[in-house]
């Protein structure tokens, strides 16, 4: 998001070079990463269009990035007492809630109302200022922040101002690997070990229970839920041909075409560049929902939760209170939640042409149908 010179990098050398250990990187490919996650494509034109957006959101978020690289001598300083912070900290003992689903289901809007409704601690924008030292720089800075204003606006997930929610990807990005579109099917044990270190720390600092968003668990909750035996996990589905279309929107957007992918797909389509952008997206939702399927027989339907986006929109409150009592066990005032939490307007509008609908349609039912034959 600093200018155009990045483009110069193809993107799969700028995930081979995210992927390598960082004594190994050059200095200029170092702060690429710094910026921008491994899978981002056609990162100039992002930038143009992060500006043409005018939207608050973007504009923060090229600022943070631009705040975050003039900090990371700081952050790097900080990184020495976070540390230690890490080392002492036990693992947490109160409930970690997570949110995730497919891309464009909706899982920012759910996370919001419950951060806004529930005594809950979360990740916020402060952390991306300092990312080698999220929890010493929220104990020093935290008392100097706004706080948030109870917006529901977000752009892409991202908000606007230092204390808004964040995904915390550039923490994740310490245990699930820089490629945020092909999570590991497993943690090694110490991996797993700073997992629960750095949730213990935040614990300890914060309170509980906490509170986070990060899509990749509609499809990895078990090698999450195997290293925090605390966590729990709320997967937001939203109905296919809308989040399609969104998902096609987002491509675009972030990525400068529809060919690119955006968020995790199915593996049987990884790396393959000969597929319609409709069929890849209509394989990427079923694949969700079959995963999301999986974990929750894996994990115990008390412990993971698969929501309708529609659902949630129309009872926000409901999901609060549920939410509150089930997994969190924490109390809440009803009348208060139904108050700030009322029925939501969702934007469910067909925008693709009637051609496009009907190859979506046709493509999620013969993918569906050949996936139900498969496992017979």
């Amino acid at each position: 998001m600093t200018g155009r010179q990045p483009d110069k990098i193809a993107p799969r050398e700028r995930r081979r070079l995210a992927a390598a250990p960082p004594t190994a990187r050059p200095g200029a490919a170092r702060l690429l990463r710094s910026i921008l996650p491994a899978n981002f494509e056609d990162v100039g034109g992002l930038f143009l269009r992060l500006l043409r957006s005018k939207d608050r959101a973007a504009y923060f978020a090229m600022a943070q990035t631009g705040i975050a690289l003039v900090a990371a001598p700081l952050d790097r300083l900080l990184a020495h007492a976070e540390r230690r912070l890490y080392a002492r900290a036990a693992p947490p003992q109160k409930p970690i809630l997570f949110i995730g689903g497919a891309p464009r289901s909706g899982t920012t809007i759910v996370d919001q109302i419950l951060i806004r409704n529930l005594p809950v601690s979360y990740i916020n924008n402060l952390t991306a200022v300092f990312p080698r030292a999220p929890v010493t720089a929220n104990r020093i800075f935290g008392h100097l922040l706004r706080q948030p204003t109870g917006t529901l606006e977000n752009f892409y997930g991202r908000t606007a101002g230092f204390a808004n929610r964040n995904d915390g990807l550039h923490i994740w990005d310490r245990w699930l690997g820089s490629d945020r579109y092909h999570p590991p099917a497993r943690l090694p044990d110490g991996v797993a070990e700073d997992m629960r270190r750095f949730f213990g720390a935040f614990e300890a600092v914060f309170g509980g229970p906490i509170l986070n968003k990060n899509n990749a668990l509609a499809v990895c909750a078990d090698v999450v839920a195997a290293a925090l035996p605390t966590a729990r996990f709320v997967c937001i589905r939203r109905q296919p041909i809308f989040a399609l279309q969104s998902i096609l929107t987002a491509r675009e957007f972030i990525q400068g075409r529809r060919q690119a992918p955006y968020g995790i797909g199915d593996p049987e389509y990884a790396g393959r560049s000969d597929v319609d952008p409709i069929e890849d997206v209509c394989a990427q939702l079923l694949y969700h929902d079959r995963r999301m399927a999986e974990l929750q027989r894996e994990l115990g339907a008390d412990r993971f939760w698969i929501i309708e986006y529609e659902e949630f929109c129309r009872a926000p409150y409901a999901v609060v209170e549920r939410v509150a009592e089930e997994m969190l066990h924490v109390p809440i005032d009803r009348g208060a939640v139904r108050a700030a939490a009322p029925p939501l307007r969702y934007r469910n509008a067909i925008k693709l042409s009637p051609a496009e609908r009907a190859r979506a349609e046709a493509a999620l039912e013969r993918l569906g149908a050949r996936r139900e034959r498969r496992d017979l």
